[in-house]
């Protein structure tokens, strides 16, 4: 997400971006953030090696710390992405999903997560997998399938369903099935797929991961319900897009959920292949328009 976003604030204002993985010392992870923003922020910036920079977009609680320390002595702009528990007030500016709910004068909200989906990155990854995915029978069904959370685990009888859902799809269609998992998945549930639907695709999670070539060559995307960040990729590209209710989730994911499907971004998985009622989202390079403005990049 971090990432995406400093790309595309990138683009805008005709910067480089460095990307860095940054480390937080054991004692900077234990602590919650909320109390590091009170303590010296000469502290927080002695756990960690952080790159200079003009601006830094870090994203979740173990970098947000760093982030607004950065901030408050002036060594640098920090964008935070998501809500870290600290103060807002804290940071040049925060970026965070409106099913979150978070406010404050320089919080820029985002209809699910930023990323790192452009027609640019699309059209290189359609090229890039042309030779596995161009001669599959269309349609190319496209599904995104997450898991178990700490919150819901994963059904075995709603597993099932969803898979006899995946195998009468493309029956009735006559195309084909291209699946990817996550280790929240599990080993398990991705061992009853391949014997269930033995015509589909399946990465096995060796070599290249084909993500982003499945997003560029997909006729249609079936994302499953557990993810804010395959629900928002999948809907910023032109594809059809059906939400799955594989955990039957409620609350902030239901809440993005029908933001999308009023958005004509998604519809709800009715066992036939979906159409698209509104454009790609382009969430990631609005809000980094309004960082530019916001932070006066020249």
């Amino acid at each position: 997400m971090a990432e995406g976003l400093a790309q595309a604030i990138a683009r805008e204002a005709g910067w480089r971006v460095d990307a860095a993985t940054v480390d937080p010392s054991p004692l900077l992870v234990r602590v919650p953030p909320r109390l590091w923003s009170m303590l010296p922020a000469s502290l927080a910036l002695r756990q960690a090696d952080v790159p200079q920079a003009d601006i830094v977009v870090g994203a979740g609680r173990r970098v947000a710390p760093l982030v607004a320390a950065l901030e408050r002595t002036g060594a640098a702009r920090g964008v935070q992405v998501l809500d870290s528990g600290i103060a807002p007030s804290r940071f040049a500016a925060v970026v965070a999903p409106e099913h979150d709910r978070l406010v404050g004068p320089n919080v820029l909200t985002t209809l699910g997560s930023v990323n790192r989906i452009t027609p640019a990155l699309l059209e290189g990854a359609r090229e890039a997998w042309r030779g596995v995915f161009a001669p599959l029978a269309a349609p190319r069904i496209m599904v995104l399938i997450g898991g178990a959370t700490k919150r819901k685990p994963l059904d075995p009888d709603r597993f099932a369903r969803f898979i006899d859902d995946l195998g009468a799809l493309a029956g009735a269609t006559g195309g084909t099935l291209v699946i990817t998992a996550s280790r929240r998945t599990g080993e398990e549930n991705i061992v009853r797929l391949r014997a269930a639907l033995p015509g589909a695709w399946v990465w096995d999670g060796t070599g290249e991961n084909p993500y982003a070539g499945m997003l560029a060559w997909a006729d249609a995307l079936i994302v499953t319900d557990d993810s804010v960040n395959m629900a928002s990729e999948a809907a910023s590209t032109p594809a059809p897009v059906a939400l799955y209710p594989l955990l039957g989730e409620e609350g902030k994911l239901a809440r993005f959920h029908r933001a999308l499907i009023e958005k004509g971004a998604a519809v709800p998985f009715d066992g036939s292949l979906p159409t698209r009622a509104g454009a790609p989202l382009d969430e990631t390079a609005r809000v980094a328009r309004a960082l530019v403005a916001r932070l006066a990049i020249p």
